[in-house]
C-alpha cells in the first residue's frame, strides 16, 4: 500500500489503525496482534490486516463519527463512502452528478452536533456540505479560485471553518452567515492570512488553535482561543490573523511523498494540545500549540518518510505510513 491517509479507531483497548492508499484500498491493521518473535528477536508474523476496495482513486481522508462503528472516507474519485465496520459493507453517501476530476475530494469533516451532515473540500476550490438523509440536499461554496488542499471544523464550535488553499491563504469562515448569490455565494469570511507559497492543510484543535503546513517550509500556529465569544458579525483583525508561532519545517514532499499535514490529537488524556506531522528526514515530529517540539519519533527500520501521520484521539499513540507501504507505530 502507498499510504495517503491515516486514522486511529477511538477505542482505548487496542491500537486499530486504518490507512487509505493511492488506488482506493483501505487497510485495517490490528497492531495488538504482533505475531511471534524468533530467537534473534525478529517478528515472524505480521499484524492482522483486513483490506477493502472502497474507491477507484486515492483515499485522501478518513473520519470516525461519534458512534465509532462507522468510517467515512473521501477520495479523488469525487465520492464519499461510509463503511459499516460491523457488517463490513460500504455505501456511497455523496457523489457529484458530473464526477469530474476537478471535483476530487481533498478532505472531509463532520459536525459532532449533527451526524447527518458531512463537509468536504475539493480540488476546484469548493467547500461543501451534504445532508446524508437525501441525495439532493448539497450546498457548494467556492471559497478559493484554486485548489483547497484541506480544511477542518472547530471541534467545539463547528460553525467555524478553516480552509487552506493553493492560492497561499488560510481563511477562517463562519457558516452562520453568508454573502453573495448563486455560484458567488460564500460563508461569512472572518479573516485570512497569506503565506509566501501554497498552504497544504489547516487543522483546528479543540483548544482553538489552527495549525497549517505550507510549501514555504513552515508550520504556522494561529491562536483563536476566544472563538467561543465570537458573534456572527465578528471580524478577525489582520493582527489577530498573524501566527503566534512559526516553525521551520521542510515540507518539500515532491511527487512521490504524501503532502505533510499537521494533525492534532483530538481529546488528549494528558490535557496537552499537540499535533503530529511527518518529517522528510524519516521521522514524525510532535509539537505543542505554542510551537515547542515535544518529540521526534524514528526507528532503525524506517526506510521512507512516514508522511501520513496521525495521533490516537486520546492516547499518546502515533501512527505513520510511508509511500513504500510500511506502517510505523509508536506507543
Amino acid at each position: 500500500m502507498l499510504f495517503r491517509s491515516m486514522g486511529f479507531h477511538p477505542t482505548h483497548d487496542k491500537p486499530l489503525i486504518f490507512a487509505g492508499d493511492k488506488i482506493g484500498n483501505l487497510g485495517i491493521f490490528d497492531a495488538s496482534q504482533k505475531g511471534e518473535v524468533d530467537d534473534d528477536g525478529d517478528q515472524t508474523e505480521a499484524p492482522v490486516i483486513t483490506a477493502f476496495k472502497l474507491h477507484s482513486r486515492t483515499i485522501t481522508s478518513l473520519l470516525f463519527p461519534a458512534n465509532h462503528t462507522e468510517l467515512y472516507s473521501g477520495s479523488y474519485d469525487s465520492s464519499i463512502r461510509k463503511l459499516d465496520l460491523q457488517k463490513q459493507v460500504a455505501v456511497e453517501v455523496y457523489a457529484p452528478p458530473s464526477m469530474d476530476d476537478d471535483e476530487a475530494i481533498s478532505a472531509i469533516d463532520m459536525n459532532s452536533n449533527d451526524p447527518n451532515l458531512i463537509y468536504f473540500s475539493r480540488l476546484d476550490g469548493a467547500f461543501g456540505r451534504h445532508d446524508m438523509r437525501t441525495q439532493k440536499d448539497t450546498e457548494i461554496w467556492y471559497v478559493s479560485e484554486k485548489k483547497v488542499g484541506g480544511f477542518s471544523l472547530h471541534p467545539l464550535h463547528p460553525h467555524l471553518v478553516a480552509t487552506a488553499s493553493l492560492d497561499r491563504t488560510l481563511k477562517i469562515w463562519d457558516l452562520r452567515k453568508s454573502t453573495g448569490k448563486g455560484e458567488d455565494r460564500q460563508p461569512g469570511l472572518l479573516g485570512e492570512h497569506t503565506s509566501r507559497l501554497s498552504v497544504s492543510h489547516a487543522a483546528w484543535s479543540s483548544s482553538g488553535h489552527v495549525a497549517t503546513s505550507s510549501y514555504d517550509d513552515t508550520i504556522k500556529i494561529h491562536s483563536f482561543t476566544k472563538a467561543k465569544s465570537w458573534g456572527a458579525a465578528h471580524e478577525i483583525s489582520e493582527e489577530d490573523m498573524k501566527p503566534t508561532a512559526v516553525i521551520r519545517h521542510n515540507n518539500q514532499t515532491g511527487r512521490w511523498v504524501t503532502i505533510l499535514k499537521a494533525q492534532w490529537q483530538q481529546r488528549p488524556d494528558d490535557g496537552i494540545a499537540k499535533f503530529v506531522i511527518g518529517n522528510m528526514n524519516r521521522f514524525v515530529d510532535i509539537y505543542t500549540s505554542d510551537g515547542e517540539q515535544l518529540a521526534q519519533l524514528g526507528g532503525d527500520g524506517i526506510s521512507a518518510v512516514p508522511a501520513a501521520a496521525e495521533f490516537h484521539p486520546t492516547r499518546n499513540w502515533v501512527a505513520g505510513g510511508t509511500a513504500s507501504g510500511k506502517l510505523c507505530l509508536w506507543m
